[in-house]
């Protein structure tokens, strides 16, 4: 387990802070050195005089260092005990102090009247490790920006003391939109406070009903998450996905090929190998190429013949079957188009590797792929306007979706997507001509200034 450190030597500080060491996702080991200040792109690599210990790192945002570290310095150990002594020291002062000043900041920002007749602020928080919800919060922040307002978008690396309030005691919102969490603990009665939930949190899932503020209002994205807010007792309205039309746009000057490409990891490595699951995954898979539906009422009892949980069921086994064996039987399709796989965990896959082309950074070279395809396979279980859907959309090219539509509540959008059911379905798609397809509706009705919109309406009619 690693701690927190402050370096003597800047060559051990970059050494230890290049190894990116992480106690989960969202803890990053923070780095701190002496001396001169050196740019490095390492975030979690911070200058830190020993001279100005405690009034730097008393009223800053990261994590204070619970250790000191002497290598490479040729110094006596009575030395080095003088050093810890006055580490030790400086640390708890440090502390004290930071410990003070959060609870004021707290206090202050609950305690807060806010005018909403000024020009509104509006605070967004996303951790740089999530690769989806980063990007969603980035997306909202700069449609927000580009309508006239005032947003601070506090990305965070890891290295953050997360009880810490100074950015958003600053800042002063009127407004904070969060993703996947409540974040209620350091706002006051008069902030307007927008979530957004796009994964299935312990949160959600716990089953405790949850005290909801006037100025709360939730979206959920799926659902889903529908039922398990319900069950909690969150009013909400349903929110899908958007797409950024700064990034995801038809690009003329990439000539479109004859292929089909997919983007996405394997779900393989979350299924373990245990007999029970080996015989479920077998049985899915025949129900799955038979063309039936995986209703509520076919997981249940697939739940029960095999002793699983239903959310495992539904939440992992179901996926892989739609996602990894769907793509393993498009592949052995005869047509016209070459096709492309990117992602992670697809190598393993001896069939594949003909088509897998290794992963893709988030944003530009997904919608350059995209750009260059005439088919996006973007096959899901329960709903057919994901992300991928309006990203393929958005670069012209035509989405082929899993046909879930039995299950879903969700608008066919025919005129824009292709949908298969078998194995058979996805054979007459490729050996037909091109379809005629038009995104417009499909993607005027998902956009982030649609969603901002819906935003800023609720503040009007609520304020």
């Amino acid at each position: 387990m690693f701690e927190d450190t402050y370096f003597l030597d800047f060559e051990e500080a970059i050494r230890i802070a290049s190894q990116q060491n992480r106690q989960n996702l969202s803890v990053l080991q923070a780095c701190y050195y002496a001396g001169e200040k050196i740019e490095t792109d390492f975030e979690n690599l911070i200058h830190l005089p020993f001279e100005s210990f405690v009034d730097t790192l008393s009223k800053g945002v990261h994590r204070l260092p619970t250790k000191i570290d002497f290598t490479n310095l040729d110094i006596s150990d009575e030395v080095k005990e003088e050093i810890e002594d006055s580490f030790q020291s400086l640390l708890t002062q440090t502390n004290s102090i930071r410990k003070i000043l959060n609870e004021e900041y707290v206090k202050a920002l609950k305690n807060r009247k806010l005018n909403f007749n000024e020009p509104w602020r509006f605070y967004l928080t996303a951790h740089s490790n999530s690769q989806v919800l980063q990007y969603v919060a980035k997306a909202i922040a700069e449609t927000l920006e580009s309508m006239g307002y005032s947003v601070f978008f506090d990305l965070r690396n890891g290295t953050e003391d997360m009880s810490c309030s100074k950015n958003i005691f600053l800042f002063n919102p009127h407004v904070t939109i969060n993703l996947n969490a409540m974040n209620t603990w350091q706002i006051a009665d008069d902030v307007f406070n927008f979530v957004w939930f796009q994964d299935p949190m312990p949160f959600l899932m716990d089953g405790k009903q949850v005290q909801i503020r006037k100025k709360d209002f939730v979206f959920s994205l799926l659902p889903i998450f529908d039922e398990m807010l319900k069950r909690k007792g969150i009013p909400f309205e349903r929110q899908g996905f958007c797409i950024n039309e700064k990034i995801y746009k038809n690009n003329p000057e990439i000539k479109r090929e004859k292929k089909i490409v997919f983007i996405g990891s394997s779900y393989l490595k979350s299924i373990p190998y245990k007999e029970n699951i080996k015989l479920a995954v077998k049985e899915l898979e025949k129900i799955f190429l038979e063309g039936d539906s995986f209703t509520d009422e076919l997981t249940a009892l697939i739940s029960e013949k095999y002793e699983l949980n239903v959310n495992f069921v539904s939440t992992r086994l179901i996926p892989y079957i739609v996602r990894d064996i769907g793509l393993l039987k498009l592949c052995k399709i005869n047509s016209d188009y070459k096709i492309e796989i990117y992602g992670h965990g697809w190598d393993v896959y001896e069939e594949l590797k003909p088509y897998y082309k290794g992963s893709l950074k988030y944003g530009k070279e997904i919608a350059n792929v995209y750009n260059s395809a005439t088919f996006a396979f973007a096959p899901h279980q329960q709903y057919t306007l994901q992300q991928r859907t309006f990203e393929a959309s958005a670069c012209g090219a035509i989405p082929i979706v899993y046909d879930c539509r039995e299950i879903s509540d969700e608008d066919s959008y025919e005129e824009a997507l292709c949908y298969y059911k078998t194995t058979q379905d996805l054979e007459k798609i490729l050996t037909a001509d091109i379809p005629e397809k038009d995104f417009s509706r499909l993607l005027q009705s998902h956009t982030y200034k649609s969603f901002a919109k819906k935003i800023l309406k609720i503040i009007e009619d609520n304020k």
